[in-house]
């Protein structure tokens, strides 16, 4: 009898240190994914910063962004981004889908120039930084050329976090400061 009170005791310890692992890693499996999922980028301000007719050499958009959920800093690094543009031929209906990226390294906090690769080297949450997106990006490579009357797209990640994207259209007689939200 003795034997089994003991033996069931021994159970009865083992089984509740298990469940006070599972527990125990549950938890910090959530605090991880909350810290990622909580790092999604907002969008205050998408505006024409330069407009070049010709190709996309000097295209520019300048954003306004805010990371405001998140719960830690974001290195600039791990935030990337992604212009995609359908310069297809509308008389033809051809399309030719077109692609501009690169990271947020050139960000800065408002009093900065929108294009300081060494301004910071982190976001901090519920702070708002600048930053002007260049069609030619990366490395003059970028093939997104903004015309008028282009519907495009504007992703932005996070690695391990969200993403967020934003459909716009290029306007006709679009101008320099042109909001490209409304």
């Amino acid at each position: 009898m003795i034997m089994i009170l003991l033996f069931s005791a021994i159970v009865a310890g083992l089984t509740l240190m298990m469940i006070e692992q599972a527990f125990m890693e549950s938890r910090s499996q959530s605090v991880e994914q909350s810290e990622s999922l909580n790092s999604i980028p907002m969008v205050l301000t998408l505006e024409m910063e330069n407009y070049d007719s010709i190709d996309n050499t000097n295209d520019r958009i300048y954003i306004v962004f805010k990371f405001p959920y998140a719960s830690s800093n974001i290195p600039d690094t791990n935030v990337k981004w992604a212009l995609i543009c359908d310069n297809g031929g509308a008389t033809t209906h051809s399309h030719f889908v077109a692609l501009s990226e690169g990271d947020f390294d050139f960000a800065t906090t408002l009093t900065g120039n929108a294009l300081d690769q060494n301004a910071i080297n982190e976001f901090e949450p519920h702070t708002y930084y600048h930053m002007i997106l260049r069609g030619n990006s990366p490395n003059n490579n970028g093939e997104c050329d903004l015309e008028e009357g282009l519907a495009a797209s504007l992703v932005i990640a996070v690695e391990n976090g969200r993403t967020t994207e934003i459909d716009f259209l290029i306007p006709d007689g679009v101008e320099n400061g042109e909001d490209l939200l409304s």
